[in-house]
């Protein structure tokens, strides 16, 4: 996959990224009358990935639309296709025949072609945007939820027994860190095979197994190390060690950083020292690319983000590519990431649906198995704004909690809360992130002042008092050059005005340890002239960020860095 590293020398992979054939089907017709099999000729050519809604004549389209590529093998093999992220759900066939199905478009699946024939094989993806009341975001969000291949198509060449999953874990004492690797090894022989393996970081050499495996059947084994006088992963100083599984003719590379994180005493410990955080909410999103956000503009990103004095930034709304996790990795730069569950106008029987519950838990275990190598991550989202007043969501919050609890107790589990002064499940969560907007949707700036009063004597009322809060959503619309003698609504100065009255309010309160400034930079919203939401969205935009969608500062921007970059 695209990675910032590469994870295999004796697995061959190659990208199918390029030019595909693309058609869309907005009638519907593409299954009954089997495209999957015959691909229609008045097709034309789309690049992978990319969004189809950037696209001429396709900015509005929701609905269905069909890919078609080719691949060569030079003999008979075992075939791994692993696709980044489709937005948002996908149905694969290979030479005419249904291999698989996705739902969810930001978190990678894969799948399997044993012994597959030597030759041309043809590649077809129907991909279907629509959304609905129980899909993960639902058809109302505030984001443009575009359509499309939008990250990398991998195919990996596999021997008859390959590495699965790298699991690793750790525990540190001193200056020593004992790791523990839990390999998944996977057999497609028709006959029972030994096998050797082994592991190795920075010169150091890990337990080696000889084990059997069954023809066709899974292997797990457990490798330990030492590792004595290890370099601990923190802010500003990333220091990160790659670790190598050599298990016959595969081998997989991962890499993480040896650092804790904890609460005590209302603060957020990163390796034992009080953390005060200071950041933004960006969206992977530009809209010249949508959510295939190219590379070179992630490093972009990255190097704005460190010159206005941010140590952390939240993944908005979704869980975001792994090359910008890896640079947040390699930089020094915290991590708050979540699933796609955005919930301001989510209805209960939302909340209450079965389907909606087991897409979300799934969701949350595949981002986490994905990204649980990455030492910048420090926060799991379990959601976004749901009413979290209600008994639904606490169900539901007592359901993503325990599942992602159950998967990783390394890391600090949060949620964005709208409703502080009467929300009912603050005592599940570690942290927690209050999203209000003072000075835009509701009164002036000042009113934060009450409401956190508010919010502190309903923590108290549920034996949540000490829980450290993080400010993760706040700001104000600013329309990139329109500035005048005094701060109007949608102007730059009102804008800044709002953030830098708020930023002082928050920075003098004690029990408040981070801000996350909504946001980075202004993102596409789906407004529809057929719907009454996101009415205030001058040019289709969420005008909030601190940049344009271009990436150009407004006067905010200026004035968060001056904050951000002097002493609390």
């Amino acid at each position: 996959m695209i990675r910032t590293f590469q994870q295999h020398q004796l697995r061959r992979t190659r990208l199918l990224d390029g030019l595909w054939d693309f058609a869309t089907d907005p009638n519907n017709v593409g299954l009954t009358e089997q495209w999957h099999t015959q691909f229609p000729s008045a097709s034309r050519k789309l690049v992978v990935p990319s969004c189809w809604n950037n696209e001429l004549g396709l900015y509005e389209y929701i609905g269905a639309a069909w890919y078609r590529t080719y691949f060569d093998t030079t003999q008979e093999t075992n075939l791994r296709l692993c696709f980044e992220g489709i937005l948002h759900q996908a149905d694969v066939y290979v030479d005419g025949q249904h291999i698989g199905d996705h739902f969810g478009g930001y978190t990678q699946f894969s799948l399997i072609l044993p012994h597959l024939a030597q030759g041309k094989h043809e590649l077809i993806i129907r991909v279907d945007s629509t959304l609905d009341w129980q899909t993960l975001p639902t058809d109302v969000a505030d984001w443009y939820s575009y359509g499309g291949i939008i990250r990398s198509v991998e195919l990996q060449e596999l021997p008859d027994v390959y590495i699965d999953s790298l699991q690793i874990d750790y525990t540190l004492s001193g200056d020593i860190a004992e790791v523990q690797l839990q390999v998944q090894l996977q057999s497609l022989s028709l006959s029972d095979q030994p096998l050797v393996v082994n592991a190795a970081t920075e010169g150091e050499t890990f337990s080696e197994a000889t084990i059997h495996i069954a023809a066709g059947q899974s292997y797990q084994l457990s490798l330990h190390g030492t590792i004595a006088n290890f370099r601990r992963w923190d802010v500003g100083h990333p220091e990160l060690y790659t670790f190598t599984i050599r298990a016959g003719e595969d081998d997989l590379t991962d890499r993480t950083g040896f650092r804790t994180v904890e609460v005590s005493s209302g603060q957020i410990l990163l390796n034992g020292s009080p953390l005060y955080l200071q950041g933004v909410n960006r969206h992977e999103e530009h809209p010249e690319w949508g959510f295939a956000f190219p590379p070179k503009l992630m490093l972009k990103d990255l190097a704005i983000l460190q010159d206005m004095g941010c140590n952390i930034v939240r993944g908005s709304h979704y869980p975001q590519s792994q090359f910008w996790i890896d640079l947040l990795d390699e930089h020094g730069m915290l991590l708050w990431s979540e699933i796609p569950m955005w919930g301001c106008f989510m209805s209960t029987e939302t909340l209450a649906s079965p389907l909606f519950t087991e897409r979300g838990v799934h969701m949350l275990g595949e981002m986490i198995s994905r990204d649980y190598h990455h030492p910048s991550i420090i926060f799991w989202g379990a959601h976004n704004e749901i009413d979290t007043r209600t008994q639904e969501a606490l169900e539901l919050t007592k359901t993503f909690v325990s599942k992602i609890r159950s998967m990783d107790a390394s890391r600090l589990v949060t949620y964005a809360t709208m409703h502080p002064q009467e929300d009912i499940v603050l005592s599940y969560f570690d942290v927690i992130g209050i999203n209000k907007y003072y000075g835009w949707y509701e009164g002036s700036v000042d009113g934060f002042r009450d409401m956190l009063q508010d919010y502190y004597r309903n923590a108290e009322s549920q034996g949540a008092a000490g829980k450290p809060v993080i400010m993760s959503e706040f700001g104000a619309a600013g329309i990139f050059g329109d500035a005048g003698w005094e701060p109007r609504l949608f102007s730059e100065d009102y804008q800044a005005d709002v953030v830098q009255q708020a930023l002082q309010i928050f920075r003098a309160d004690p029990r408040i340890v981070g801000t996350l400034i909504w946001h980075f930079a202004d993102i596409r919203v789906d407004v529809r002239s057929d719907r009454p939401y996101f009415r205030d969205r001058a040019r289709s935009f969420n005008n909030k960020g601190l940049l344009n969608e271009y990436r150009k500062p407004k006067l905010a921007y200026r004035l968060v860095k001056e904050i951000y970059r002097s002493e609390r």
